[in-house]
């Protein structure tokens, strides 16, 4: 029976239904109603991941809150799976029996690399799909703002537009091409912009990857600096906030929510921001200071905002941002369908099969 240890992440509780004998009926639960509207059979999937897993199964699985709650379990661990804690020297003095850390992630600065080689302990290590289409969103919601999509949406005629305070007319065709003859002004594109990355890490990498190769220049803050090699692998730079600040055109958001990012984005850092700038968050809302989000919408200063998380869902009827014509609102739906899900977890399951069932 192999014994795995498994941070305590509510993405990861997925492996736990799968593997865990024991896991509780509530939970098992819980994950099918998260699929069932895009998953057809969500039991059918589980009972087939743990078909595939039948070489070790059954596993004692640990669901570990924290690094100090890990320690007292990595005597017998043949397997770790984390995505922030730490696995260093010390842990794997404990951990005699292990045979893999499996990242879930690519950012391995948690792990002690050079630690686990001289310990015959494999790393593996995990490019989240859901990463990649939640930085599809984020640069959806720059370019939907950016573009006045979801304001000009249908409007395709004088009257509509006229409606929306824009002054259509048709240029001359026998001198000059017709693009933009509803003369909307104020577009934006990522082209020649540069993008603020508040956080470079999973999902801010992605959406630096995305926008560089849209043609933006990526400036990128957080509070620890990346090495050189993986800003120029992402094409980022570093700055600090305040210069990110005044020189980003869009500033999107990937942070944690905790102590030290709650509020961040406050009354001064929308006064140091761009004149114009656009705001998008897929991270978590109350990293935005509400208020100062709404008076700097209200005093035009800030361009727009695109906003995939909420500071209630669901949200009131009467929720105010709604009102503002530059502000794109999506029901928290940018991890797309739960197929990436399954597929991360999948992923994760055979890797542990590799390397256990030996």
């Amino acid at each position: 029976m192999p014994n795995i240890v498994v941070q305590d992440d509510k993405i990861l509780r997925s492996l736990q239904v799968v593997l865990d004998p024991e896991v509780s009926v509530e939970r098992t639960a819980a994950l099918c109603d998260y699929l069932s509207f895009d998953i057809p059979d969500p039991m059918a999937w589980i009972e087939e991941q743990r078909a595939k897993a039948a070489t070790i199964w059954p596993p004692k699985m640990h669901m570990i809150a924290d690094e100090q709650a890990m320690l007292p379990h990595l005597t017998h661990a043949n397997a770790i799976v984390t995505e922030s804690l730490k696995v260093g020297v010390e842990e794997l003095a404990l951990a005699k029996d292990l045979k893999l850390v499996q990242k879930f992630g690519t950012d391995t600065r948690n792990i002690d690399l050079d630690a686990c080689e001289r310990s015959g302990v494999g790393v593996r290590t995990l490019k989240r799909r859901v990463n990649g289409v939640v930085a599809e969103h984020a640069i959806l919601l720059m370019l939907a703002v950016g573009r006045k999509l979801t304001e000009t949406n249908g409007a395709l005629d004088f009257t509509s537009l006229a409606a929306l305070g824009y002054s259509p007319r048709m240029f001359d065709p026998d001198h000059i091409a017709g693009a933009n003859w509803a003369r909307i002004d104020g577009l934006r594109s990522l082209q020649g912009a540069t993008v603020g990355a508040l956080g470079l890490g999973e999902v801010g990498r992605e959406v630096a990857l995305r926008a560089n190769a849209m043609g933006a220049k990526i400036l990128y803050h957080q509070r620890t600096r990346l090495p050189k090699e993986a800003e120029q692998r992402h094409g980022a730079v570093y700055a600090s906030y305040d210069v990110l600040l005044r020189q980003s055109d869009f500033i999107s958001i990937h942070l944690p929510l905790n102590e030290t990012t709650e509020g961040m984005v406050d009354v001064r850092s929308f006064a140091l921001m761009k004149p114009g700038a656009i705001l998008v968050n897929i991270s978590r809302a109350h990293i935005i200071e509400r208020a100062a989000l709404i008076a700097a919408l209200d005093s035009g200063r800030l361009g727009g905002a695109g906003l995939d998380v909420h500071y209630e869902e669901p949200a009131a009827p009467d929720e105010p941002l709604k009102q503002y014509k530059n502000v794109v609102l999506s029901p928290h739906v940018a991890v797309a369908q739960r197929h990436h899900n399954l597929a991360d977890t999948a992923e994760l399951i055979k890797n542990l099969i590799d390397a256990l069932a030996g």
